[in-house]
């Protein structure tokens, strides 16, 4: 199995119960982006984050294409109770869960995995632990399926940020 362009992240759950929150955010009329990419904040303006986001402009995930003209899109941000689905690689290789274990819950620096750009939606890169953009919480596959799925946080984030 390889990522397909239903492999977007998606907003999973709120960690502390009712629904998930949606914000609208104001972007340039030119810019557009897919659905369920890492939305992050750019001179005020939200745009489509690329390989490696810096942590602390991290805004959410995109809940609708933005399409060029428009003004406004939704997004589910990226606020500590909010979890979101993705699935996990190596590079643009598969990778199972088994690699991702070991740095589960380790604090510090190195702590949590990337978010790479792949042929088709972002994923969570768990060969690259140097910038930790979200931490795994639970693992939805089972730990030996490639590209297995996964319910992660974001780190870090705008609203969050540490300064």
């Amino acid at each position: 199995m390889a990522l397909t362009a239903l492999d977007y992240f998606k907003p999973l759950r709120n960690l502390g119960g009712g629904c998930i929150p949606t914000l609208e955010v104001v972007k340039a009329t030119g810019t557009t982006w897919d659905k369920g990419n890492v939305i992050v904040h750019n001179t005020g303006l939200a745009v489509a984050g690329a390989d490696e986001p810096a942590v602390e402009t991290v805004l959410g995930v995109a809940l609708e294409a933005a399409v060029a003209g428009s003004l406004r899109a939704l997004i589910a941000p990226a606020l500590p109770n909010v979890t979101f689905w993705g699935r996990i690689a190596t590079g643009d290789a598969a990778a199972t869960a088994d690699t991702a274990v070991a740095q589960r819950y380790v604090s510090g620096t190195g702590a949590g995995f990337e978010i790479s750009y792949g042929t088709y939606v972002q994923y969570i890169n768990v060969g690259e632990t140097t910038e930790a953009q979200v931490m795994i919480l639970n693992f939805i596959d089972d730990l030996a399926t490639a590209w297995g799925a996964v319910e992660f946080v974001f780190t870090c984030s705008a609203f969050n940020a540490v300064t």
